[in-house]
């Protein structure tokens, strides 16, 4: 399957075949393309948090307005961005070259250290990033995906253990699509709408 065909072919999933498994091999084998992904700095501020557990996702469930596909699917992937992330600089860059760590380590605390909203964005967007390569990566082996932002951050993040300097970005459930049961996949804007030349009052992209 090339790219064009794999974006057409993937789309949010919201009903599962229960009793669905993934086992750890191939969860490592989604999770080494994921993390291979672009962030700020390359600090890579993505962690994830993969339940399997039955019970536990039943739990999810009820934090996550008793949305069935978080307790149907194969797993429920809480993927999450640190806010703290900068602060690994120093080992990220470890291996660099000496020109790299002069400039790079001290301009990373610089742009960070002290601005807790740049955290926050920096989180998010390399989160979603990575939420987006994860989609991808899964849908390529034969597995669905559904994104999701319905669910109580705050209890989810109790139960799931995160750390104050770690925040959740969103959920991607992943499994089996039941046959029968998905919608026909939603209105896509075209590029023309989407796409302008230049300037926003530009020429579209016919």
């Amino acid at each position: 399957m090339n790219f064009s065909e794999l974006a057409a072919s993937r789309h949010s999933v919201r009903v599962y075949q229960p009793g669905v498994t993934i086992n750890d091999a191939d969860l490592k084998q989604i999770f080494e393309d994921v993390v291979q992904g672009p962030s700020s700095f390359n600090l890579q501020h993505w962690q994830f948090v993969v339940v399997r557990d039955e019970e536990r996702k039943r739990e999810l469930r009820k934090l996550s307005f008793g949305q069935a596909q978080v307790e149907e699917c194969a797993a429920a992937i809480l993927v999450c961005g640190r806010l703290d992330a900068y602060v690994d600089a120093p080992r990220l860059y470890r291996d660099g070259t000496v020109a790299d760590r002069d400039k790079f380590v001290p301009m990373i605390k610089a742009v960070y250290e002290g601005r807790p909203a740049l955290q926050r964005e920096e989180a998010i967007r390399a989160g979603a990033l990575a939420a987006m390569t994860l989609m991808y990566a899964a849908k390529a082996r034969g597995w669905d995906t559904g994104p999701m932002i319905g669910f109580d951050a705050e209890k989810v993040s109790a139960l799931l253990g995160l750390a104050a300097t770690t925040i959740p970005v969103m959920m991607v459930v992943l499994g089996r699509a039941r046959d029968g049961k998905q919608p026909p996949r939603g209105y896509r804007r075209p590029v023309s709408e989407v796409v302008r030349l230049e300037h926003m009052a530009g020429g579209a992209l016919d």
